[in-house]
């Protein structure tokens, strides 16, 4: 709006533009520097980016990415540690739902997360001295019983340290680490990774490990449980599924846990030449690949699911082949043959997965297709469970620990990783260490116990892909098959080097957060973005000068710029509306407002009802003079 010589006599003066009466220049160039015609203003609004949705221990990936591409190691490293403790082992063992959501691979391919993540918890191993002991605060004097040393229990007693609170650790075995020292091969984590993350851990202070204590013994019951101020029940599932047909018990039939369980120990452990592995997850990949390190012959993965439903992560299987690990999909074993009580064969037959009337998985077999195969070993790897009996009746159901939405079994008791909710990874049970220490907390504190509100992911689609030149992935570095298959050892997936993990993070296109490309106070042609610095949370918008054109927001590669209506904003101190500046929706320019209209017509009925008066009053005869 323009008021450059605008003279409105007093009674000519209408509420125009929600304005009475119309400001003097002076005035209207202190309020609409620019002109007043904005209807939408850019806002920065970070969203959440699909791979830190993803990922089950809510790291900060799209942060820790934009510090190792700008050769920020540390800060990259801390910010890991936020969220995950154990940096180095996730980065050798997870499965990567992150990559999995990364939008770069609607682009061209997904951002080797995984890969910089190891690069990071390998920095931070290295480091002289831990540098989260100087962020913690002092020990607030509760304690919490923590059973299972696993990665749950784990996660769950390093996100308490980092609230103030002592925890003391239960562990069956003699040696820390849970099923990630009993369930995954060295060649997948290596023993001394894991152990310098546990020495990591308990050089934070106010954390004991207690190895060699069983749940439901009498060295820690259920009411010893109930002495502390709270507990996590992190028992995982350590116990391996019979597989149920004649000859099951012969020598030579070992359960996949098992098998691993004493190798990642460091027992002595011997399998045969022709190993059957029956089962299709991870365990039955990884206790096959190291039949063959351990045995020297060959080893063969029969599963009720077909090649396609294997619950195998995908480039384990790729490695598994490479290793010569040979599959038979869509097979069952119906009988284990024996000579003298030792395996010496197996019955296999085509079948396919099916449920029964309560849901339950049960195989279905087609007859007349049995045939007979050779093995000396056979490893059953058909799903695990933990003995519970130990506790109270109503808190088991079927081999799982129940508990509410919040992984609250009773009282200041939680539980999570397997125990709680079957099978999963280890990023699943670091998630839920991480999740029951915030409500333990919750809980000692008297707060409530509440989900979390759900996050606007960032898609693809709203992101502003021409600043996003193709780029190929870098692949993680392997060592060589025939290498892999000698020994129990040597790393399968080898790291990224420093060069290779920083131009593997810059291909983040960081989505739906600023990552300070400068491009809105580039193309700004009112100078109305601010900033100091050049990096996220340092820029801002004067709304003042601001037209509306939204040029920053389509040119922000990122979508963190987006418009927001103007009628939606209140700040009198700031903006004063002039009605008809302000369109109520897009498009909307050249109307004007029914509210604008109305009162217009209202003033203007108004006006002229005022001009007639005078006239009826004139016009009236003069009353008589009382003669």
């Amino acid at each position: 709006m323009s008021v450059r010589g605008t003279h409105v006599p007093a009674h000519l003066r209408l509420p125009i533009a929600g304005v009475t009466p119309p400001p003097t220049e002076a005035g209207g160039q202190r309020l609409f520097p620019t002109g007043n015609f904005r209807f939408f203003r850019p806002v920065y609004r970070d969203k959440m980016p699909p791979c830190n949705n993803a990922c089950p221990t809510g790291e900060q990936i799209q942060k820790y990415l934009d510090f190792v591409k700008h050769d920020r190691f540390l800060d990259g490293y801390l910010t890991i540690c936020e969220d995950n403790f154990m940096p180095s082992v996730t980065g050798r063992v997870c499965y990567h739902p992150c990559e999995t959501a990364c939008n770069r691979a609607e682009h061209d391919e997904p951002i080797g997360i995984r890969g910089v993540e190891r690069f990071l918890g390998d920095f931070g191993l290295r480091l002289p001295r831990n540098p989260i002991t100087g962020t913690l605060p002092p020990l607030n004097g509760k304690t919490v019983a923590i059973v299972g040393s696993g990665p749950g229990g784990l996660a769950c007693a390093y996100h308490l340290r980092r609230r103030g609170y002592a925890s003391v650790i239960f562990e069956a075995s003699q040696k820390p680490g849970g099923m990630l020292r009993g369930g995954i091969p060295h060649w997948h984590l290596p023993e001394d990774v894991l152990d310098a993350e546990i020495a990591k851990l308990l050089s934070l202070g106010g954390i004991e490990i207690r190895c060699g204590i069983r749940a439901g013994t009498p060295d820690l019951t259920w009411a010893d449980l109930q002495r502390y101020d709270a507990a996590f029940l992190a028992l995982g599932q350590d116990v391996g599924r019979r597989l149920d047909v004649p000859g099951s018990q012969a020598r030579g039939v070992t359960g996949a846990l098992e098998f691993l369980r004493e190798a990642g120990l460091g027992r002595p452990v011997r399998t045969g030449s022709k190993v059957l592995v029956i089962g299709g997850g991870n365990t039955a990949s990884d206790a096959a690949r190291s039949a063959i390190r351990l045995g020297g012959g060959t080893a063969t993965i029969v599963s009720l699911e077909a090649a396609a439903e294997l619950a195998i992560v995908p480039e384990d299987l790729e490695q598994a082949a490479d290793e010569g690990v040979e599959f038979s999909p869509n097979t069952a074993c119906t009988q284990i043959l024996t000579e003298d009580g030792h395996v010496t064969g197996a019955v296999l037959c085509q079948a396919r997965l099916g449920k029964d009337a309560d849901g339950t998985v049960m195989p279905e077999l087609v007859e007349g297709t049995e045939y007979q195969v050779g093995c000396d070993t056979v490893l059953i790897a058909i799903g695990q469970v933990q003995r519970l009996d130990w506790l109270p009746a109503h808190l088991s159901d079927r081999g799982l620990i129940t508990a509410d939405a919040h992984g609250r079994v009773e009282g200041n008791v939680f539980a999570g990783g397997d125990v709680l909710r079957g099978p999963s990874m280890v990023v699943d049970a670091l998630g839920d260490g991480k999740r029951a220490a915030r409500d333990i907390d919750r809980l000692l504190t008297a707060q409530e116990l509440a989900a979390d509100p759900p996050p606007e992911v960032m898609p693809y689609e709203r992101l502003n892909t021409a600043y996003f030149p193709r780029a190929p992935r870098i692949p993680a570095p392997l060592a060589d098959p025939e290498r892999r298959r000698r020994s129990q050892e040597a790393e399968v997936t080898l790291g990224y080097s420093l060069q290779q993990a920083a131009a593997e993070a810059d291909r983040c296109m960081s989505c739906g957060v600023c990552n300070g490309c400068d491009n809105c106070y580039i193309v700004c042609p009112d100078v109305s973005v601010m900033r100091d610095a050049r990096e996220n949370g340092r820029y801002s918008i004067r709304t003042t000068y601001c037209k509306g054109c939204l040029v920053c927001v389509q040119e922000c590669p990122t979508g963190c710029l987006e418009k927001v209506p103007e009628l939606d904003f209140s700040e009198p101190d700031a903006v004063v509306r002039m009605e008809t500046a302000f369109a109520p929706y897009d498009g909307a320019h050249a109307e004007q407002s029914a509210f604008t209209r109305q009162l217009i017509e209202e003033s203007i009925a108004e006006y002229d009802a005022a001009r007639r008066l005078p006239a009826r009053a004139s016009a009236q005869p003069e009353a008589p003079s009382g003669h």
